[in-house]
């Protein structure tokens, strides 16, 4: 006996084109963890906007604490009694000197704002890019100011925890007579009041570089001092004094 085929209609499967609302992209995740995927991701940039605005924050009231430091220094010290660039004029001077000292806090309060800080009647900076020293004490320079003298323990306490663990150059180098250390600045160097790590200076010779003979922070004992050769390269301090002009 012969089996009857199969009817047409058995055979035909029909397929009905997919809803509009349900055609998902290739790849695309069920609407379920397309939800849940943006909810985490929201969440993210909600917590990465209030940690930006918490830190920015914080620089700013760092920023106006510097501000009115540098301001009640800037009264403190005779050279510069006009605590307000706006503020009346000194009857006992000329239109032009006072000008000039009110251009002289704005230069200062415009370091304080792109990023200099501010401690005991001076400005800082650090960098956050290497140079090699030379390079480095040019672009002091060219911000009109030199590679950071340290010639206190207080001052040294200062930049050690304001370096926060990293290496940078200062400007202490061994090109004086004989090879021995001065500041770039003019400061007096007193290896009394010097701050060098155990074994350091050691002018350890790296060959055709050739020796070490620029200092900067290092790490190690918490932030003393190590000499280096000159053309590696690491960040840098400069340093501003408010007398400097």
């Amino acid at each position: 006996m012969v089996e009857a085929e199969p009817d047409l209609y058995e055979r035909l499967q029909i397929r009905y084109p997919p809803s509009p609302t349900r055609v998902l992209a290739p790849g695309s995740p069920p609407a379920a963890s397309r939800w849940t995927l943006g909810t985490v991701l929201a969440m993210g940039m909600g917590v990465v906007l209030v940690a930006t605005l918490a830190a920015l924050i914080t620089l700013y009231v760092q920023g106006q604490a510097d501000l009115r430091a540098a301001r009640a220094e800037l009264v403190a010290i005779g050279a510069h009694p006009l605590p307000d660039p706006d503020g009346p004029l000194n009857p006992s001077e000329s239109p032009s000197a006072a000008q000039r000292r009110k251009e002289q806090l704005g230069r200062w309060l415009q370091g304080l704002s792109l990023g200099w800080r501010y401690h005991q009647g001076k400005i800082y900076y650090f960098s956050r890019e290497p140079k090699p020293w030379s390079e480095a004490e040019a672009a002091c320079r060219f911000t009109h100011s030199y590679l950071t003298s340290i010639t206190s323990l207080e001052e040294q306490d200062y930049l050690a925890q304001e370096a926060r663990g990293g290496s940078y150059w200062i400007g202490l180098t061994a090109t004086g007579p004989g090879g021995s250390w001065r500041w770039v600045d003019g400061a007096t160097y007193s290896q009394a009041q010097s701050f060098w790590a155990p074994g350091q200076p050691d002018s350890t010779d790296h060959g055709q570089w050739g020796q070490e003979d620029c200092a900067q922070i290092h790490p190690v004992r918490n932030g003393l001092w190590n000499d280096h050769n000159c053309n590696f390269t690491f960040p840098w301090i400069c340093k501003r004094d408010l007398s400097m002009p």
